[in-house]
């Protein structure tokens, strides 16, 4: 907050020459700008997560609070080191006015992107301080055992619609949160650390067979016939919510796979894709506004060049096939 506000100080020039209601309208014309380019990438990420990836709607708040706080990080370091100068071909007469409109459109982008920043930042930090003390305060495996407790009552609550497949769908998803917490809590990595390696391995397996134990309770949901069906899974679920009550790490284990290979979701492989190429674009679409690229010949090459990359990158894995096109697109560009 402070180096926010420092850099807000430094760089804020608020003009008071200038026709009054252009100014309020480059004021209002950088605000929208700054919000919309820091609050619609966030939007749609974690609109899309919401909806393909139903087993991660749990962290839907966090799905929009950290790429906004993200974004607007960026933005503000952009805004904090360009400096925005009028059009050199702007007749002299205007250049003074068209200095103001510009200085005032900037300053009011960034001062949106500070507050921004400052407000998703404070959001975080609060977060992540919740996450802190609830944790010295509670057992190793409470919040596994409340979310087991949470999904056997959904799943029981509704058992008499075990025909229902939108029904089952959503059973299916909150096992798959449950798993999620099981590979994060069981393996006790609060207690044992990154250093203690053999430990921390062990527990790490032994955490990923528990939780394949939570997950081979969907294929049952998924075969189910009969509510009696749907019962037995919510009796099993019971008895491993009150081993995890009583940290009875052995009755966990007593029905685990001997071994599980880590689980590389399709969440995780799409995003793995997407980062590169998005920072490809970002970088097409930023890069060429930076006055020093902008008044290059080959700043639209270079935008151009950048977007058809991270698209390229996105739509093929085979490095390969991506290279002989680089070289074909930058020939073409950039010659």
């Amino acid at each position: 907050m402070t180096i926010v506000t420092t850099v807000l100080l430094a760089r804020s020039k608020f003009p008071s020459d200038g026709p009054t209601s252009s100014l309020v309208t480059h004021y209002l014309a950088g605000a929208g700008i700054a919000s919309g380019v820091i609050v619609a990438p966030p939007t749609v990420f974690g609109l899309t997560v919401y909806l393909l990836a139903p087993s991660m709607r749990h962290l839907f708040e966090r799905l929009l609070l950290y790429p906004l706080f993200g974004a607007a990080a960026l933005v503000f370091l952009f805004l904090a080191v360009t400096t925005w100068k009028p059009d050199p071909d702007t007749p002299a007469s205007s250049m003074n006015n068209a200095a103001s409109l510009v200085n005032a459109a900037a300053t009011s982008a960034l001062v949106t992107s500070g507050i921004i920043v400052t407000a998703a930042g404070i959001l975080v930090s609060n977060f992540w301080l919740t996450l802190y003390f609830d944790a010295r305060r509670c057992h190793p495996y409470d919040h596994v055992a409340l979310f087991l407790l949470g999904a056997a009552a959904h799943i029981r609550r509704e058992h008499h619609r075990w025909h229902d497949d939108s029904r089952v769908t959503s059973w299916r998803a909150s096992l798959e949160v449950v798993a999620i917490q099981v590979e994060r809590d069981a393996s006790l990595s609060r207690r044992t650390g990154m250093a203690e390696g053999s430990a921390h391995v062990e527990l790490r397996e032994e955490a990923r067979r528990i939780a394949a134990v939570i997950r081979s309770h969907k294929r049952a949901l998924a075969q189910a016939h009969s509510r009696h069906d749907v019962d037995a899974v919510v009796a099993s679920l019971v008895y491993g919510l009150r081993a995890f009550c009583a940290g009875d790490r052995t009755a966990l284990l007593a029905n685990a796979p001997d071994q599980v290979a880590p689980r590389v979701s399709r969440f995780t492989r799409a995003a793995l894709r997407l980062a590169p190429a998005t920072v490809l674009i970002a970088a097409g679409i930023l890069l060429p506004l930076v006055p020093a690229i902008a008044h290059s010949e080959l700043a639209s090459s270079l935008r151009w060049y950048l977007i058809v990359m991270g698209a390229i990158m996105f739509i093929t894995t085979r490095e390969d096939l991506a290279t002989k096109i680089s070289e074909a697109v930058a020939k073409v560009l950039l010659k």
